[in-house]
């Protein structure tokens, strides 16, 4: 195969990957160039952070996001020269910086995150947030780019991702439902196997993603209630809460493209490119991605600092976050960089 080509499937002609980009709004997967001991190594780190939750530095609370301003070896991945060159190749960005990182895991048995693109500016409103994360700068056309790297092996029965070709091109109608009943919500019964590991997660806020639970057990005597009736308290804290979905659209076969890939591989997408992740079987083996958010150097960053808001729609303190610059010369001074 010719170099900087890829194969959108096996019967396709070669694109190059900002045809591809354009075309379908997603490019991939690409093959892995990191070796086999650092994808091991950094999925050993999310596991181990999955297993015994620990208080992001950052954010002084529990999170799985932007561990690449912690973990060095997170960062050097996706900070990559291979990736960069990928990436630069496929979205003919002149200036680019990282903003986001996010660990995206399945359990076996998990559901699938439903349909949902973002055409807005991160406002976290996939968990009722409202307040924006990204404002873009002179740039009529996209601005803000996911890559997802795949850290264990991915098959259609293990949470798969899948995309709607060409999906970028139109912003699909939206409507206001429970969290619970919204792609963004995963339901811990699924992970909790115990009384005392429900409230020691809901205590330390790792129960639930993005999802303040310290107080839902206040004044619960835990002895006086079985594991499902918390769980059920649990689901009427949570259901007072609002979140955003995609309204149900009609798809043709042919209409989209699901994403397998080994341990290493990754695929760029339109941030504005309709996804999702499939469920995953209950004989699936664990996956375990991550995924990182790029976006045009003169993007500015959580703009909200200005006015001495520092949380942002995910309800996090982002008052030590930075950004980290990738290639070009082109850059916001309004961030704050690594």
């Amino acid at each position: 195969m010719k170099k900087g080509l890829y194969v959108s499937a096996p019967t396709s002609p070669l694109l190059a990957p900002r045809e591809a980009l354009a075309r379908d709004g997603f490019v991939g997967p690409f093959p892995r160039f990191a070796d086999e001991d650092t994808i091991g190594e950094i999925a050993e780190f999310y596991q181990d952070m999955l297993d015994n939750p620990p208080v992001q530095p950052l954010y002084q609370r529990y999170s799985v996001r932007d561990w690449h301003l912690v973990n060095d070896k997170v960062r050097e991945l996706l900070t990559a020269p291979e990736l960069l060159a990928n990436l630069q190749l496929a979205t003919g960005a002149e200036s680019m910086i990282l903003w986001r990182t996010k660990l995206f895991e399945k359990y076996p048995g998990d559901g699938a995150i439903d349909w949902h693109q973002e055409y807005g500016y991160f406002d976290g409103e996939e968990v009722g947030g409202h307040r924006p994360a990204l404002f873009p700068f002179g740039s009529p056309g996209e601005w803000d780019w996911t890559l997802w790297l795949a850290l264990t092996d991915v098959s259609e029965d293990d949470g798969v991702m899948e995309y709607v070709k060409g999906s970028q091109r139109s912003a699909y109608p939206k409507r206001m439902v429970k969290l619970t009943e919204s792609g963004a919500f995963v339901d811990p019964r699924n992970r909790i196997e115990t009384k005392e590991e429900l409230l020691s997660r809901a205590a330390d806020n790792s129960l639930i993603l993005d999802i303040d639970t310290r107080r839902v057990y206040e004044g619960v005597d835990p002895r006086q209630h079985s594991l499902d009736e918390l769980f059920d308290i649990l689901t009427a804290h949570v259901d007072q809460l609002q979140a955003v979905v995609t309204e149900s659209f009609e798809l043709k076969p042919g209409d989209t493209r699901t994403m397998p890939m080994k341990a290493g591989e990754y695929v760029i997408f339109s941030e504005r490119c309709m996804h999702r992740s499939r469920a995953s079987l209950p004989g699936a083996k664990m996956r375990l991605a991550v995924n990182a958010r790029y976006t045009l150097g003169d993007t500015w960053v959580y703009p909200q600092r200005v006015t001495g808001d520092t949380f942002d729609g995910s309800n996090l303190d982002i008052s030590g976050h930075r950004c980290v610059r990738l290639f070009g010369d082109r850059f916001n001074p309004a961030n704050a960089y690594l």
